[in-house]
């Protein structure tokens, strides 16, 4: 079946106020791939199952996809990810590795083109989106809970078998792709706005009081992950909601009166400071990830080979992008990025009085204004992680688009797509943010 692009076409195709979802097999399929990604039970010790479900769903999803899904959702991003999946091929040749990494390619295609691929297509309707956020929610609590079991453990061992090293700090984290409490703790993170979102949304007050111990938990969760770039993005997220909900004026007022208690906190936190060993680790890595880019500035060193090159990784998504994908891969990246704020934004700013139908428009908006916040909080915790590839990143990045393009059919002041003079702002906005990093870090590092 021929896809339709997010221009033109489906439009008109999406006239309507509110389009009846396809194809709800193949969002099942997705559905249940979202919760082992998410939730991993096919990874739990009860269990433990060798089948790869992962990809069999995965791949059951796609075929649902191209059989069955009208219409098909093919805008700007896509493309990017293509081209990014490209540039991560150009890279292995440049190093004359051909396809001695072919993994690299698999797993770009099979963790961020398909999968947003897929979530942008099926994301019909705010009600199916609903179900991706609450099974993200529900995932993050079964973190939080089996944190808790491994602080109480003596020996550090929570009901998944996910071992914490004991010690000074706590450090508690998950299984799989999330075995390492900073990507918990930024999956945590990312929960936080999803969790106000429906608690502001709720009708029932018993509800409201559900959704704001998610909250709670999340911020324990976060605590017992004992990421420091979590923490940093927490006070980053909550400031945030602040500004959105009071303005500049006193979200600065805000964060004078609170600086002292930020400070208190981050004092009993594990220490933040570019004293100890583990800042110094970041800094050096950092430093080795410009000499990449030097090196190699055009396509970089190649993906997965920053820790070959370095021995270990950049602790810095944006340094990660532009040392292994060069400026290439850096700017497809981060123009990527840059048009999710924008587009959510744009569905924020909107008068909702305009729209074909106000009260789903006035959801969509604020499900926007949470996904901004939501994204804010990677963005933040990027800067201290290396997790340019994380899948669900990708899977946050296309419930973003997809929440634009269903307001886009709302409201007759949003495009379907993005304008090209709006794209070429971004896309210029990613190479300014090039020499940005570069003095940011050179600042840090003290060249």
């Amino acid at each position: 079946m021929k896809a339709v692009h997010a221009t033109g076409d489906v439009a008109k195709v999406l006239e309507a106020e509110e389009i009846k979802p396809t194809c709800r097999i193949g969002f099942f399929f997705l559905l249940v791939y979202t919760i082992l990604v998410f939730l991993r039970p096919h990874e739990w010790p009860m269990f433990v199952i060798e089948f790869p479900l992962l990809r069999i769903f995965l791949i059951l999803a796609f075929v649902s996809y191209l059989l069955a899904l009208t219409p098909k959702i093919w805008n700007i991003q896509c493309t990017l990810l293509l081209f990014m999946l490209f540039v991560v091929i150009l890279s292995e040749f440049r190093a004359f590795r051909f396809f001695a990494n072919s993994f690299v390619m698999q797993d770009s295609f099979a963790s961020n083109f398909l999968p947003f691929l897929l979530f942008l297509g099926f994301l019909q309707t705010i009600k199916r989106q609903h179900w991706i956020m609450l099974v993200s929610m529900g995932a993050a609590l079964v973190m939080v809970q089996q944190s808790w079991t491994q602080i109480s453990n003596p020996l550090g061992i929570g009901w998944a078998e996910a071992a914490m090293p004991r010690g000074e700090s706590l450090q508690a984290r998950y299984i799989g792709i999330f075995n390492d409490p900073n990507d918990m703790g930024m999956f945590l993170l990312m929960n936080i706005p999803l969790a106000a979102y429906f608690m502001t949304q709720a009708k029932s007050k018993i509800m409201k009081l559900v959704y704001l111990g998610c909250i709670v938990a999340y911020l324990a969760g976060i605590y017992w992950s004992g990421s420091r770039g979590s923490l940093v993005g927490t006070f980053v997220v909550f400031i945030a909601f602040f500004y959105l909900r009071f303005g500049k004026i006193k979200t600065i007022f805000l964060t004078l009166v609170t600086a002292p208690a930020a400070i208190f906190v981050m004092s009993k936190f594990r220490a933040i400071s570019t004293d100890d060993e583990s800042a110094d680790a970041r800094l050096e890595a950092w430093y080795q990830g410009i000499q990449m880019f030097k090196y190699r500035p055009l396509f970089g060193v190649g993906k997965e080979q920053f820790v070959i090159y370095h021995g270990k990784t950049a602790h810095n998504s944006y340094v990660l992008a532009f040392a292994e994908l060069g400026i290439s891969g850096y700017m497809l990246w981060m123009t990527f990025l840059i048009m999710v704020f924008v587009m959510l934004l744009q569905v924020r700013k909107i008068d909702v009085n305009r729209a074909a139908n106000k009260l789903l428009f006035a959801k969509e908006q604020a499900a926007a204004v949470y996904l901004i916040i939501s994204m804010i909080g990677y963005c933040t915790t990027a800067f201290f992680i290396s997790r340019t590839y994380m899948l669900f990143f990708y899977v946050y990045a296309a419930v973003c688009v997809a929440c634009y393009i269903r307001a886009s059919r709302l409201h007759p002041d949003i495009e379907s797509s993005m304008s090209w003079p709006l794209f070429f702002k971004c896309a210029l906005w990613a190479f300014l943010s090039l020499p940005i990093m570069y003095v940011i870090i050179a600042v840090l590092l003290g060249l």
